[in-house]
């Protein structure tokens, strides 16, 4: 899908260049130059998440599938600046003028969707409930979803994560799938971070598989990496903190709440960690709070929108089957190194004693 696109935007610009009269020579270095990324992103995509096929080394595959991403979304930010420029112009044949505008608007978006991927932000939210332990009259829980450390992802990227979550100083501290993508022996530093951060965490760090996890599952143990970061994971199973019960719906099933459900947690508040936002079968009146990712927001406005509709979610808090959900937009970014409207966040979600 994304090389088709690629091939698509490639052509259009690639005659506008030519009606313009730009040299032969520039035409064909453009063609070679995307052609060579299309074609990277085809033998990565064939290879990324397929160790068994091991046609690239892993470092090898996580970047040249990154940068193939990249450059097809440039081609299609550079693809809506011509359009427009052509549109503005009445259709009328291109100039050297307008292509310099073309170009120049590419720029100015190109730049801006890489800023905002790497700006992550604290988006905060409150629910109340009648369902904590006596004593306890607020619990913090930070959650970070998807924050892809891999491809592109850099030390400095997964640092300002990282100094969100503890500024936020969790009570509980959650990741919610898709951490891991790539091979981790070059990103000690970055799960030294996350070790760290973990131990912070007041009652305890939990964490669930994303779809990328599993991506990488052959050419690494991402459980065990996420265990010795400090991360309780879990997968299919509930776990009890502070008096609340924390269930784990893994990301290669759907689900059923009721085999972890004790007749006591009824009168105790469920948190669900579940890396896609579809609920479980059996959601009606079994939870009290739902925290999920995947979706990314769409990453490009307005993907989000469209995104949202195929999961059955909304984006931040919402009310469903008696209870809450937050999707988060995710903290990273799957690989293009860029987000439009879209802003990468780190969630926290204050859980108040109601009155």
């Amino acid at each position: 899908m994304y090389e088709i696109l690629a091939f698509g935007t490639q052509y259009f610009i690639w005659k506008k260049l030519k009606e313009a009269g730009i040299n032969s020579l520039a035409r064909k270095l453009f063609v070679m130059w995307g052609t060579f990324w299309v074609l990277a992103g085809i033998m990565a995509g064939f290879d990324y998440g397929h160790a068994e096929y091991d046609i690239l080394p892993g470092r090898l595959t996580e970047i040249l599938r990154a940068l193939s991403l990249t450059w097809t979304i440039i081609t299609i930010l550079a693809f809506f600046a011509f359009l427009l420029v052509w549109t503005l112009s009445r259709f009328r044949p291109f100039t050297r003028r307008r292509v310099f505008f073309a170009v120049l608007l590419s720029l100015t978006g190109t730049l801006y969707c890489m800023s905002e991927a790497y700006y992550v932000t604290t988006r905060h939210a409150e629910i109340r409930t009648r369902k904590l332990p006596a004593g306890m009259d607020k619990l913090r829980l930070v959650y970070i979803s998807d924050a892809h450390i891999g491809g592109l992802s850099t030390y400095w990227h997964l640092k300002r994560i990282m100094s969100l979550v503890d500024e936020a100083k969790p009570d509980i501290l959650a990741l919610t799938g898709d951490i891991i993508d790539g091979v981790m022996t070059y990103r000690e530093r970055e799960l030294s971070m996350l070790s760290e951060s973990a131990r912070k965490a007041k009652y305890g760090a939990f964490a669930v598989n994303g779809n990328h996890e599993y991506y990488w599952l052959l050419d690494e143990d991402t459980e065990q990496i996420i265990r010795n970061c400090g991360y309780n994971l879990l997968i299919n199973e509930r776990a009890e903190c502070q008096g609340i019960t924390i269930i784990s719906l893994d990301d290669q099933l759907n689900g059923w709440l009721k085999p972890y459900l004790k007749p006591e947690d009824s009168e105790r508040f469920v948190l669900v960690m579940k890396h896609k936002p579809g609920l479980p079968f059996d959601a009606e009146g079994n939870f009290d709070l739902q925290i999920s990712g995947h979706t990314h927001g769409g990453q490009f406005w307005p993907l989000g929108y469209f995104k949202s509709k195929a999961q059955n979610s909304t984006q931040g808090l919402s009310r469903k089957a008696g209870g809450y959900v937050y999707v988060s937009n995710g903290a990273g970014f799957n690989g293009a190194m860029m987000r439009m409207f879209v802003p990468p966040e780190v969630t926290v979600i204050d859980i108040v004693r109601a009155d």
